[in-house]
């Protein structure tokens, strides 16, 4: 991005007196070796040498995210099949600003960015794209469009495809949701810029993002459907990915505070979740049916099913005096299908991404 607007600035530079000129490409190259470009890999590095504070912070974001789809939608597949089409309704506001510059992306213009669009066509899928982007089962994401439609969620055009659709009795419901993310990513990127010593308050970055609503959002939910058909592809039940964190939280947050963990890395990341000592065993770092439910939505009698599903993928242990679940003191059961090194590396790649782009626009914006 820095690259394109150096070379827009470069061509402009062209119409001045050539005094002008190299004054101007003087100042310019100034900006650009003071400007450090934050890359992926920079953020990546950051998020595994400080991952008990880091990706807990991170963990509770994802939480945030699920639980408000889950409560709204009741399926998070179906929240992954309308985020895909609303992924395309930011992208075709965004593009606005090819016919227009200062075209406003807020969320305050969001519904009125909505209603202008000159083709909803633009941000139609057809079915067989949904199930390409989510890796939801055809058959079941005919099954959720459907339903989706008879809501009021979606509507179709005369190709078949389907687009997002939002009525006058939800609009509110949906900005009190998009202001909980926009605060959610804030308290995220602000602690990941502060390792980074980029001097950002969070006032700026919570401003930015509700400013440019649309831009971030795009690529916030892009790497949300990601992220999610990662999981998709790796258990087939999204819903398994909303009930481990609920115990993850908890414990990293115990880790945080009790463990004094230093150089950690994605070797021996994994060594750092499941401690097994009393005070551990004894701390709040456990769930339960009843609260999972209660957090989530997901009624008590899905969260069981659930909890003994992820028993048996070794990623909980049941204590059967309590019946509460922890997460397994076996390193080695833990990460053989969620907490594996490969799911740790591929999360944080596919964030690094994002944040990437947010960082180094919050440093131009400053």
């Amino acid at each position: 991005m820095v690259k394109k607007n150096s070379i827009t600035i470069d061509i402009i530079c062209l119409n001045w007196s050539n005094e002008t000129q190299n004054k101007k490409i003087n100042k310019i190259m100034e900006l650009k070796k003071k400007y450090k470009e934050i890359i992926p890999r920079n953020i990546s590095q950051l998020l595994l040498t400080d991952f008990s504070h880091l990706m807990g912070e991170f963990y509770e974001m994802q939480s945030s995210f699920l639980i408000t789809r889950y409560k709204f939608h009741n399926s998070l597949e179906t929240a992954s099949i309308i985020n895909s089409l609303i992924t395309c309704v930011h992208l075709s506001i965004v593009r606005q600003r090819e016919r227009y510059l200062d075209h406003d992306l807020s969320l305050k213009n969001f519904f009125l960015n909505l209603e202008n669009l000159p083709d909803r066509n633009t941000t139609a899928l057809k079915i067989v794209q949904i199930v390409n982007s989510t890796s939801i089962p055809k058959e079941t994401v005919r099954r959720k469009l459907k339903k989706c439609g008879e809501q009021g969620f979606v509507s179709t055009n005369k190709y078949k495809e389907y687009y997002w659709v939002i009525n006058d009795s939800r609009k509110d419901s949906f900005v009190t949701i998009m202001k909980k993310d926009i605060k959610a990513l804030t308290r995220f990127t602000f602690n990941v810029s502060n390792l980074l010593n980029l001097n950002l308050n969070s006032k700026l970055i919570e401003n930015e993002i509700e400013l440019n609503f649309s831009f971030y959002f795009y690529h916030f939910l892009s790497c949300q459907i990601s992220w999610l058909k990662m999981w998709q592809n790796k258990i087939k039940d999204i819903d398994l990915i909303l009930i481990t964190l609920q115990a993850i939280i908890p414990a990293m947050q115990f880790s945080d505070k009790n463990q004094n963990i230093k150089d950690l890395g994605l070797d021996n990341l994994h060594t750092l979740l499941g401690k097994t000592n009393k005070a551990y065993e004894i701390s709040d770092a456990s769930i339960s049916a009843a609260s999972i439910s209660e957090i989530t939505g997901i009624p008590r009698a899905t969260c069981i099913r659930k909890l003994d599903t992820l028993v048996n993928l070794e990623m909980l242990i049941r204590d059967n005096k309590t019946k509460r679940y922890f997460l397994n003191q076996s390193t080695s059961g833990r990460t053989k299908n969620i907490m594996t090194k490969n799911n740790v590396s591929l999360t944080i790649n596919i964030f690094a991404d994002f944040l990437s782009i947010i960082l180094n626009a919050l440093i131009r914006k400053k």
